[in-house]
């Protein structure tokens, strides 16, 4: 009988330890997750502003009309 309650009480700190660790997991995994759409986000916006840019100096770049 004290066998099997010491094998109970390690198989529920094992489960506990889990627990505690996939709920640990989870919230990096969510963090990341934002953090991820927030450089997606700065990616999306540098393209944007690269594109500006380029259409700016292109434009200048143009020879007039009479040449």
């Amino acid at each position: 009988m004290k066998d099997s309650e010491e094998r109970l009480n390690k198989i529920e700190s094992k489960y506990l330890y889990q627990e505690d660790s996939l709920e640990k997991l989870s919230k990096e995994l969510r963090t990341q997750q934002i953090e991820i759409q927030k450089l997606n986000e700065e990616i999306a916006s540098l393209k944007e502003s690269f594109k500006e840019i380029s259409s700016s100096e292109n434009t200048k770049e143009e020879k007039p009309p009479h040449y």
